[in-house]
C-alpha cells in the first residue's frame, strides 16, 4: 500500500523522545518551551504557543476574538468553503455567544479563497469579526493587506477585521510574495499550525499559533491551560489544551528537518509532472486538455509547502478513478468532498444549498490526493501514475 501520507520518524526523532521520558517532565515543560521558540524563529513571528491540534489553535484565537467582539452574544467569521470542517467548526462550537459562519468560493485555479473587492451587505448576512483563510494544500492566498493583492479587499482593512490563517497545511511555505514565511504574520494577526501525523511535521497530534502580538500570546497561553494566570488564578474561561514535551521533543526533532522533507515533497511533485507529461514543470495555471489536470505551481512550485497532491479528475470520473487505485494499494484520497457548507448541519443552521459556491463545488467533485510525502520514491510515483493512468482509460 502506497498511502497518500505518511510521517516520517527518524532514529534522532526517537532518542529525542526517549530523553523525554527518562526526564523529571513528561507535561508541558522545557521541551515545550524550547520547541515554541524554534518555532517562531522558524517562521519568522515574535511569538509561537504551541497546543494540543491544529482545530485546538483556531478554537483559542476564537474564543480569544469572540471575548472582545462589540455584540457580545453575536459573532462571525468569514472562510473558505473548501476545507476540512474543522475551520468553521472551531468558530461554531464557540459557547457564551452565537457564531454565524460565512463562506466565500475559491479561485478555479488554486482552490484558494479569494476576497471580493468590496463588501456587499445584501451579499453577506453580518459583517465578520474574524477573517479566515486556508492555504490549501500548502500553497499560499494572497492575504488582504498584501500590497499585490492587485484586488484589493480594501474594506477588510478599514473595518480593522483580524485575519486568522489556518496554515495547517503549510508549514514550510513562503508567503505569496516569497518574502517571509507562513506564519510570520507580516499581513495577519496570528496564524493556526497542525502537527497531525500527516502534516509537514509531526508531534503525534499538536498544533500551535504564531503570532506578533505579545497580549494575544500571553492570553492564549491562559485559554489553553484553563483560563488560569501566572500566578495560578483563573481569570478567563479556558480549557486544557496543552501539548505534553513528549510532544514537543518529537516536533522540536522534526523541525530540524522541516525544509529537508519540503523539498523532497516539491522534488516528487516534480516527478509526477515528467511523468505525466515528461515535464517536471507541467503544473498549469490553464487547464489543459485531457482527463487530469496537475495542481498550480508555475513560478511559486518551490514556495508551496506541498502537504497535498490535488489532481483534478475531469468528466465525473473521479470516484471511480480513487476506487480503482484503492483497490490496487494505492491509497488516494479525497480532500474534501462535500464543502463544508454542504455538510447537513451547516445546510440545516444556516441554509445553504447546490449552486452558492461553482468553484468549491468543482474543486470538491473532481479532486482526488494522489500520494505524496517525504517517505516516498521515484518508483513509487510511477508506480501511481501508472495505475491513474490504467483508470482513466477504464
Amino acid at each position: 500500500m502506497i498511502p497518500y501520507s505518511r510521517h516520517l520518524i527518524t532514529e534522532d526523532d526517537i532518542r529525542a523522545v526517549t530523553d523525554v521520558l527518562r526526564s523529571d517532565w513528561l507535561t508541558t515543560g522545557p521541551a515545550v518551551e524550547r520547541f515554541e521558540a524554534s518555532l517562531a524563529e522558524y517562521v519568522g513571528a515574535k511569538h509561537a504557543v504551541a497546543v494540543s491540534s491544529g482545530t485546538a489553535a483556531l478554537h483559542l484565537c476564537f474564543m480569544s476574538q469572540f471575548q472582545h467582539t462589540q455584540r457580545y452574544d453575536l459573532a462571525g467569521i468569514l472562510t473558505s468553503p473548501f476545507s476540512f470542517v474543522a475551520t468553521a467548526n472551531a468558530a461554531a462550537s464557540i459557547s457564551g455567544c452565537e457564531v454565524l459562519v460565512e463562506f466565500l468560493d475559491v479561485e478555479e485555479a488554486t482552490g484558494n479563497m479569494r476576497l471580493p473587492e468590496f463588501y456587499d451587505a445584501e451579499r453577506f448576512r453580518f459583517q465578520p469579526d474574524v477573517l479566515v483563510p486556508v492555504h490549501y494544500s500548502g500553497r499560499a492566498c494572497v492575504l488582504p493587506q498584501h500590497p499585490r493583492n492587485r484586488r484589493g479587499a480594501d474594506w477588510v482593512a478599514e473595518a480593522d477585521i483580524p485575519i486568522i490563517e489556518d496554515a495547517c497545511h503549510a508549514l514550510g511555505a513562503m508567503d505569496y510574495d516569497g518574502c517571509s514565511r507562513v506564519g510570520s504574520c507580516a499581513h495577519s494577526l496570528a496564524t493556526c499550525f497542525s502537527f497531525h501525523p500527516v502534516k509537514p511535521i509531526t508531534t503525534g497530534e499538536g498544533g500551535a499559533i504564531t503570532t506578533n502580538d505579545e497580549g494575544l500570546a500571553k492570553e492564549l497561553r491562559s485559554l489553553r491551560n484553563h483560563g488560569r494566570d501566572e500566578n495560578g488564578l483563573m481569570v478567563r474561561l479556558g480549557g486544557n489544551y496543552r501539548m505534553s514535551d513528549i510532544q514537543a521533543a518529537l516536533g522540536l526533532s522534526q523541525l530540524k528537518r522541516c525544509d529537508e522533507m519540503r523539498e523532497r515533497r516539491y522534488d516528487l511533485g516534480q516527478f509526477y509532472a515528467e511523468a505525466f507529461y515528461g515535464n517536471r514543470l507541467a503544473h498549469f495555471d490553464i487547464e489543459p486538455e485531457g482527463a487530469i489536470v496537475l495542481p498550480v505551481a508555475g513560478a511559486y512550485a518551490d514556495r508551496n509547502a506541498w502537504h497535498l497532491y490535488p489532481v483534478r479528475i475531469k468528466g465525473g470520473k473521479r470516484d471511480a478513478v480513487k476506487r480503482y487505485l484503492n483497490e490496487r494499494g494505492i491509497g488516494a484520497q479525497v480532500h474534501y468532498s462535500p464543502i463544508i457548507p454542504m455538510h447537513p448541519y451547516y445546510r440545516e443552521r444556516f441554509h445553504y444549498r447546490e449552486g452558492s459556491f461553482p468553484n468549491a463545488e468543482a474543486w470538491a467533485a473532481e479532486t482526488l490526493s494522489l500520494p505524496l510525502h517525504a517517505g516516498m520514491t521515484e518508483k513509487d510515483v510511477e508506480s501511481v501514475v501508472e495505475t491513474l493512468k490504467e483508470a482513466l482509460n477504464v
